[in-house]
């Protein structure tokens, strides 16, 4: 497992950000998709191998070189790996951001979790939503299952009475093309559910164009839906975002620090997609000069490219990057978290 606490800056991404990046991004980021680790929260190591701890010290390492001078603010989720001590995770993430100005969190939830704990931890102020994951489904499918599989209706039925915020990484193949995934949420949002606000990671869990550009005439109709755009590097599914849906839905995210900050990106194949990182991948480069970048400056890029194709403003282009989320997650403009100098 690669070691992310360790800053890998080439000068390939200096030259990026500099030449291509640098007048783009505004100087103020709310990134709404970030996740802590610590080894400490497992009674066994993780399924995936070792990993080195990174809490807030490290993120605004990282934050003080990808985006140089930009001041940041962060919501972080719960980290969704089977096996984590989810009440030791929620208390960890409590003490490492208790005060800091400029975060919230969405908690770890699992199916076993009891609303009770849950209703306990979000007396919290920093404490706005819910982070539920497919991996922790009670049908043990984690590729194929329904949303209520994983995020139970009781957890629905406390977050829409508290009116509180559900990042949703959506599972089955289509993602949010997939007609059961349509349908709940349509149910969700329009009728059973109506206070949550739904947050759908990876712009609705899109990494290629097909799914948003199925669903998005369906989803741009609902109330309380949002999107992040973390880790997507597919310049396609950011112009069906911006040229279809309302801008001001549409919030920055990277999915730091694990699984943006590598070299390489998430390579569309067709209708599918698959986590690439150029350091592993054995790769020669006969016809160039051959230096991948970032992933979350590959997805910087596209974002770049598509707002250009939408003719987006420079106002709407801060509401992507911070304002967007500032407002709906109740951070105020002046409440910062980091300076990255």
């Amino acid at each position: 497992m690669r070691d992310h606490t360790t800053i890998d800056y080439r000068d390939c991404d200096r030259q990026v950000w500099e030449e291509e990046l640098s007048e783009f991004v505004p100087d103020r980021i709310l990134d709404a998709h970030i996740h802590f680790y610590w080894a400490s929260d497992f009674p066994v190591p993780p399924p995936q191998g070792t990993r080195n701890d990174a809490g807030l010290a490290t993120l605004n390492d990282w934050a003080r070189v990808l985006y140089p001078g930009r001041r940041m603010q962060y919501l972080i989720l719960g980290m969704p790996v089977v096996g984590i001590d989810v009440a030791r995770h929620v208390e960890t993430v409590r003490r490492e951001i208790d005060g800091v100005p400029g975060i919230r969190h969405n908690r770890l939830v699992t199916p076993s979790c009891r609303t009770e704990d849950i209703e306990r931890d979000l007396r919290n102020p920093q404490f706005i939503g819910l982070k539920p994951y497919r991996t922790f489904s009670v049908t043990g499918d984690i590729a194929q299952c329904r949303i209520h599989e994983f995020l139970p209706h009781e957890q629905m039925e406390l977050a829409d009475h508290y009116g509180l915020w559900v990042t949703m990484h959506l599972s089955r193949f289509h993602g949010c093309a997939d007609e059961w995934n349509l349908d709940d949420l349509t149910e969700y949002t329009t009728k059973r559910y109506p206070g949550i606000k739904w947050l759908l990671a990876h712009c609705a869990r899109s990494f290629t164009y097909w799914p948003i550009r199925q669903a998005v005439e369906r989803l741009r109709d609902l109330p309380n839906i949002y999107y992040d755009t973390s880790a997507v590097t597919d310049v396609r599914p950011y112009i069906t975002l911006l040229t279809k849906e309302d801008p001001k839905r549409i919030f920055w995210g990277s999915d730091g620090v694990g699984a943006a900050f590598f070299h390489g990106h998430y390579a569309a194949l067709g209708r599918s997609w698959q986590h690439y990182d150029a350091d592993d991948g054995d790769l020669k480069f006969p016809h160039c000069d051959g230096r991948p970048v970032l992933s979350v400056y590959e997805q910087l890029l596209s974002l770049r490219d598509a707002a250009e194709i939408a003719q987006l403003s420079e106002s709407d282009i801060e509401g992507i990057f911070w304002r967007n989320a500032a407002a709906a997650l109740g951070v105020p403009e002046d409440e910062g978290a980091a300076n990255g100098s």
